[in-house]
């Protein structure tokens, strides 16, 4: 009953019938007597597997099973109904039929009133098809009028309509009554029906207007008209709704009202999860399969085969993509953000072997499809290494990273002027690298004391500097001053001496010049130097903030990569953004994003298959680049995310005092939370408890005592803790108008 039916027209699909193949979420499309090559283009546009009716008998192409096989019969002397196959169209739409060649458990009917009587009951061989039949998550309006779609002359559009619609109906989840129907010339002559209809209308509360709304393809308005009068409905210009109210009204009586104006799809193309849902442990193995037991949960009363869907914890953050379902399971694909197994035959018990690889270990796969080789930058892999010896999230506190860039020794002349001349003779990128490594020990490191770091709070200046010491990217020294030949080296303070040496003349130096007392000072030890002189901490700093944003993330500080034409090219950052796949470009300065340089990026990106281009620079990104950066993006289909010094360097800002008014806000918000909770007459648990005193206190984290306190009074005194409550509700609200216009004559 969940499955739509489509008209392959020489153009295609319809609009809404397109709709309806995505909304319903189908696995795959049966031609039944549509051209082959038009069904096979359909199937590619819509991106799903196409199958002959024909070949659907055929145990290797599909496999499905009888109604029966998962229906519960309470009585089999009254089995439901179904259509004749030679009887009306509408019949067949309303309760299907049964096949010649398969025992079901149906009584075929030729009486058509049985067909509306049934539907009432929704007692009908199609509504078999869904016994067992879940939605683990849908989006609904809740209650709707009843709908009733009125059928003349052959039917066919009417019961296209109404199969369509009540295939994307949520079946659990939603309360909208349908009935198809012939006209009223058929239905005036249904002994007792009008009273049927009266008596299912007036079991229903009153959260929806009008009662029904009459739906037709084939019928006149005079038509719908007429068979309205004869079900007894009267006709009202009432606005129409749907949804749900709290607390429920009262049942509808009569007269009840309809119209005929209204379309029913509005209330079914809504998001929609379907399965039977089940839950349970396992213990998930890093390096290795994992073993999944569980007792599924639909029973089957034969020979069937299943879908099986799989989300969890283990799961979360893996990209979508084939080649990631493939490394949990051979046969797996991904389907409504999940896993997919198809299990022939299945069983009570189920179980099943799956790789769960970690996010680097698919960052890698992720590479491995679409390009030749790949391997980690020089600079990716001093990166790496940094991020490896200690967090590199450090680098968002306040002053850290302003630190680091401080105390990194400048290139001297001369290794740029080589640097040039290599770049000049078109020396490779490896020649340039080996070069820099060789020239990163020539020079002093550059070292600073606390209050000579620019860029840094006053306040913040000593806090940042030993936090690079405790992450061991920084040490802390003195300054010796030769008196011979004025020159000032830094001695780390594990090497200090009583009367150190100039390391340049090698005459005895002192640690402080005329009174001024001696300062500790602060340098970046030498591979952190050498990894922020080649630009790694900017690229370091963007992936913090990404992984501060979406925890389960893993990324590439910088990435060397070949793909199959042999074109080689260096990407700054590639890894997996909760289940996206992100690539782009980090820059010092955003005025180097240049719009060649933009098209450069976005085209590596969309090579690189990635779902989130990234512009990011420590320094502010003009509206300018980042409208030509989305529109090269949009262009193909990526979207665009910008970090800039806004983001990533925010100024600090203290927290203004809180005011009387805060606490009386905080207070109501509080009381009025408890009281909802009571309200619901459910037993309050201890976190709801501590969130209540969080709210009251403006964030701050309440005690143990405070938790134990306020759990122990509503336990004991829940009744007339609600009066209570209510009574201070009142009571607070006046006092903050008291104090509103308090302040305002101030």
């Amino acid at each position: 009953m969940t499955e739509p039916i489509v008209e392959a027209s020489t153009s295609g699909l319809s609009e809404q019938h397109e709709q309806a193949v995505r909304i319903a979420g189908v696995e795959a499309l049966v031609n039944v007597d549509a051209d082959p090559l038009a069904a096979e283009e359909i199937a590619e546009s819509l991106r799903l597997p196409v199958v002959a009716l024909a070949d659907m008998r055929k145990y290797a192409v599909a496999f499905t099973c009888s109604p029966d096989g998962v229906r519960e019969f309470t009585d089999r002397s009254y089995p439901p109904i179904a259509a004749s196959l030679d009887g009306p169209l509408w019949q067949l739409a309303v309760a299907g039929g049964v096949d010649p060649g398969q025992r079901e458990h149906a009584r075929v009917s030729e009486r058509q009133d049985e067909f509306g009587r049934y539907q009432l009951q929704s007692d009908t061989r199609i509504q078999g098809t869904v016994d067992q039949f879940g939605e683990y998550r849908s989006t609904t309006p809740g209650h709707t009028p009843l709908v009733l779609w009125v059928a003349e002359e052959d039917g066919l559009a009417d019961s296209l309509d109404f199969w369509n619609t009540r295939a994307l109906r949520p079946v659990d989840t939603i309360d909208m009554p349908m009935l198809l129907l012939p006209g009223a010339n058929v239905v005036r002559h249904w002994l007792d029906f009008p009273k049927q209809v009266a008596h299912l209308l007036a079991s229903r509360p009153g959260r929806f207007a009008p009662d029904v709304a009459l739906v037709s393809r084939s019928a006149s308005p005079g038509q719908l008209r007429e068979l309205a009068s004869a079900l007894g409905l009267d006709a009202t210009n009432e606005e129409p709704r749907a949804g749900v109210r709290i607390p429920a009204p009262p049942a509808r009586t009569a007269p009840f009202t309809f119209r005929t104006d209204l379309d029913p799809w509005d209330w079914v193309t809504l998001e929609r999860h379907y399965g039977v849902p089940t839950s349970f442990d396992v213990q998930v193995f890093a390096d290795g399969p994992s073993t999944l037991r569980f007792a599924q949960p639909v029973r089957f009363n034969g020979h069937a085969g299943a879908l099986v869907r799989f989300w969890g914890e283990p799961l979360l953050g893996l990209p979508a993509r084939p080649s990631i379902a493939r490394l949990v399971h051979p046969d797996a694909q991904w389907r409504d953000g999940k896993l997919q197994l198809a299990f022939l035959p299945i069983s009570h018990q189920l179980a099943v072997q799956m790789t769960f690889p970690l996010l680097p270990q698919a960052t890698e796969q992720l590479l491995d499809d679409v390009t030749v080789t790949h391997q980690l930058s020089s600079a990716g892999r001093l990166g790496a290494a940094l991020t490896e010896r200690a967090d590199s999230s450090a680098l968002l506190e306040p002053g850290i990273y302003e630190a680091a860039i401080a105390l990194t020794t400048p290139r001297s002349k001369e290794l740029m002027k080589r640097l040039q001349e290599l770049r000049a003779d078109g020396s490779p990128d490896a020649d340039l690298a080996e070069l820099a490594a060789a020239w990163g020990g020539r020079s002093e490191r550059r070292y600073l004391p606390a209050n000579k770091l620019p860029n840094v709070r006053a306040e913040d200046q000593a806090a940042a500097l030993e936090r690079l010491c405790a992450l061991g990217w920084a040490e802390r020294g003195l300054e010796s001053t030769c008196p011979s030949c004025a020159s000032r080296s830094f001695v780390p303070l594990n090497q200090t001496s009583g009367s150190p040496r100039c390391p340049g003349c090698g005459a005895v130096s002192a640690y402080q010049s005329g009174s001024v007392p001696p300062a500790v000072h602060y340098r970046l030890d030498s591979f952190t130097d050498r990894a922020s002189d080649n630009g790694l901490l900017p690229h370091l700093l963007v992936i913090a903030e990404l992984c501060r944003r979406k925890p389960r993330s893993h990324f590439l500080p910088g990435t060397d990569v070949t793909f199959g034409d042999g074109r080689q090219e260096e990407v700054d950052i590639f890894g997996i953004w909760d289940g996206k796949v992100l690539s782009g470009e980090v820059k010092t300065s955003a005025s180097e994003f240049d719009e060649a340089q933009l098209r450069r990026d976005v085209a590596l990106s969309q090579r690189l298959g990635a779902d989130v281009h990234l512009l990011a620079s420590v320094t502010p990104v003009g509206q300018e680049v980042r409208d030509t950066a989305r529109e090269l993006c949009e262009a193909v289909g990526l979207e665009l995310e910008v970090l800039d010094q806004a983001a990533l360097r925010p100024p600090a800002h203290k927290a203004a005092p809180a005011t009387a008014a805060d606490g009386l806000g905080w207070l109501r918000t509080a009381t009025a939370d408890l009281a909802s909770l009571m309200e619901k007459g459910r037993p309050i648990n201890r976190g709801q408890v501590a969130q209540i005193l969080k709210t009251a206190s403006g964030g701050g984290a309440p005690v143990l005592g405070h938790i134990e306190a306020l759990s122990w009074a509503l336990s004991e005194h829940g009744d007339g803790a609600a009066e209570l409550l209510r009574g201070l509700l009142d009571a607070l609200d006046t006092t903050i108008r008291e104090h509103d216009a308090a302040k305002q004559k101030e």
